[in-house]
């Protein structure tokens, strides 16, 4: 088993030191945890003995596990989107984790119906499992994410850029919002850090609700409250979304460099490292993301967002693990019919 790790683990880094902004990635370290989790489950205390009072011990702790775990999160993920609705508005996105927490709640009861009573008809149990398969692969996708992001996040970069990318997030009108005054405050001590050799690119186009462009604002933003040079900010102003941001700053990078060799970073919120760096990756940018703080509130549903994002860029992936997966139920239902 430890020959095993060793040989995923290795996979994994080898990945990870090739290119980081690659999903297969997730996957690996998905699989590292799964394995790890399969040993503990291997444990003794999860056998059957001669007297088989560990063996019930064992299963008394998984069986009694999944409906607590569900339960918690139902909470969690409720109460998270009361906090929402009070700091951030009335709005349907702040619903998205309340929307999971029904799920899950409606997982732990069905879990409880089919598992605690007695219902001997085979097609319940083949159904439950077919959720159970659905949604533990779901959950697979959604842990291995917040682990791999979190590890993006955390690493450092080892380069200096000759420019910093700020991706754009929305306006109130003409003013900055916190959450992109935030993205623009990290920016800039980045900016310093390289003792302000770099330029500062800020990307984003102007919206249907907004009266300036977000590169417009943005700029503003970086001159008037941190007093940096006008001409060391540089606007990309066409952009509605982080594929276009990504794109669109290249090209202005290449034209300013003249044809120079360059490196760049960009900088948006820690909950949406991972995605953006992907986006970078397709429009062939040499760049590292760099995260600005998010309010604690706010990243589960941020990042819930973040993971419907990606599942959209592979849908074609997860809808063929998805048939699969009702294909293998489909035979079994049909040797029990």
């Amino acid at each position: 088993m430890i020959s095993t790790l060793l040989l995923l683990v290795s996979i994994f880094l080898l990945l990870y030191i090739t290119e980081k902004r690659r999903f297969f990635n997730v996957v690996v370290l998905g699989l590292i945890g799964l394995f790890i989790l399969s040993t503990i489950f291997s444990h003794p205390i999860f056998l059957p003995n001669e007297q088989g009072i560990v063996s019930k011990m064992g299963i008394v702790i998984i069986l009694g596990s999944f409906p607590s775990i569900m339960f918690i999160l139902s909470i969690a993920t409720f109460f998270n989107s009361k906090v929402l609705l009070e700091k951030e508005g009335r709005k349907v996105r702040n619903l998205l984790t309340a929307v999971f927490g029904l799920g899950f709640f409606m997982m732990m009861i069905g879990y409880v119906f089919i598992i605690f009573t007695n219902i001997e008809h085979p097609i319940w149990h083949i159904l439950f499992f077919y959720a159970f398969l659905v949604f533990g692969y779901t959950m697979f996708l959604y842990t291995s994410i917040m682990a791999y992001a979190t590890l993006y996040h955390f690493t450092p970069i080892f380069y200096e850029p000759n420019y910093i990318i700020v991706l754009g997030s929305g306006l109130l009108g003409d003013k900055v919002p916190p959450l992109l005054a935030s993205r623009l405050d990290e920016a800039v001590k980045q900016f310093q850090k390289y003792d302000e050799r770099p330029y500062i690119i800020v990307s984003g186009g102007q919206g249907h609700d907004e009266k300036v462009s977000e590169a417009y604002a943005m700029k503003k933003y970086i001159v008037d409250e941190h007093q940096i040079p006008a001409q060391k900010v540089l606007m990309e102003d066409q952009s509605t979304n982080t594929e276009q941001n990504m794109a669109f700053s290249k090209k202005i990078m290449d034209t300013h460099a003249h044809g120079k060799k360059y490196r760049s970073l960009f900088v948006t919120n820690n909950f949406h490292v991972f995605r953006a760096s992907i986006y970078a990756k397709k429009a062939k940018l040499d760049a590292q993301g760099v995260g600005s703080k998010t309010a604690f509130y706010y990243v589960p549903n941020a990042f819930t967002r973040e993971f419907i994002g990606l599942l959209e860029m592979y849908k074609w992936i997860h809808v063929t693990v998805f048939l699969f997966i009702t294909l293998f139920i489909g035979l079994i239902l049909r040797a029990y019919v």
